[in-house]
């Protein structure tokens, strides 16, 4: 039965179109920073959920052993959900994972928040702050792993009169092949900062800003402006709306780019005319 499963699913995978790498990769960071725009806002484990949601593609291994794991029981170590952010101290609030369990996959590492309101940690009035950092690394079955970073201060949010203003100092994400090797190096910041009105899920929509998608790899940026990114009440990130710009260097030089969300985790990255669907391995449904 397993070879046979192994057999139609190769047979059927043939013929389906690979995914194009750059746009997986962007519509990951513009995942990354919308669900970091909702971590900050919460903060708290509550009601936050994991760093990450889904293992790449690039680390599953063979496609007859992810069909052999699926069909063999395998034992994996506790679950990462079992994990929250710690009690507010000294204005910063931890969220530990231990080697702890991501599906097939091992979570190591940190996320802390850091408030400007050290006494409550909370953002409450315009002018408080959240700056949100990440050190984490998760490991696939077979050693690939994806490491996620804060070199350049991570992201902070900051409660205004209307909602809340964003900056990415910088973040970036470095993806290891189980041989290896890089397969991506993805860095974000913004370049004008992200204006954000609203104060829960219920009613965010991000409304201006610039956000830099550097492929470190490839040598190239793109620089996409948002427009109407808007939140619902049952999604870590905004379920609607757009980003548009244009690529800087590489071989995608000069080439506009637009990331159209469609659903919940789900959007339509688009570099010169050539689309790709993606699912952004932080979003989720609640």
């Amino acid at each position: 039965m397993v070879l046979l499963a192994v057999s139609a699913v190769l047979a059927g995978g043939a013929c389906r179109k690979q995914t194009l790498a750059d746009q997986e990769q962007i519509g990951a960071s513009i995942g990354e920073v919308m669900a970091s725009v909702d971590e900050s806002t919460k903060g708290s484990g509550a009601t936050a959920r994991l760093p990450i949601l889904r293992m790449p593609d690039e680390m599953k291994g063979p496609l007859w052993r992810q069909i052999f794991d699926g069909v063999v029981h395998t034992a994996y170590a506790a679950s990462c959900l079992q994990s929250s952010f710690s009690a507010c101290t000294g204005g910063a609030r931890m969220r530990t994972f231990d080697n702890c369990a991501i599906g097939a996959a091992t979570l190591d590492g940190m996320v802390t928040l850091t408030f400007s309101d050290a006494n409550s940690c909370a953002v409450a009035v315009a002018g408080d702050s959240v700056n949100r950092t990440a050190s984490f690394t998760l490991t696939g079955p077979y050693g690939g792993t994806l490491a996620v970073s804060s070199p350049g201060g991570g992201q902070t949010l900051t409660k205004t009169a209307v909602g809340f203003d964003y900056s990415v100092p910088g973040m970036e994400r470095v993806l290891t092949g189980p041989g290896g090797h890089t397969l991506f190096d993805i860095s974000t910041r913004t370049t004008t900062p992200i204006h954000i009105t609203g104060t829960s899920r219920a009613d965010l929509v991000i409304v201006s800003g610039a956000l830099e998608v550097s492929h470190n790899l490839a040598g190239y940026k793109v620089t996409l402006s948002p427009q109407n990114l808007t939140w619902s009440a049952s999604c870590t990130c905004a379920v609607s709306g757009t980003l548009t710009g244009t690529v800087s260097g590489g071989k995608h030089d000069g080439q506009s780019a637009s990331v159209t969300l469609t659903g919940c985790g789900q959007a339509e990255v688009t570099i010169d005319g050539e689309s790709d669907s993606v699912t952004m391995d932080r979003c989720a449904s609640i």
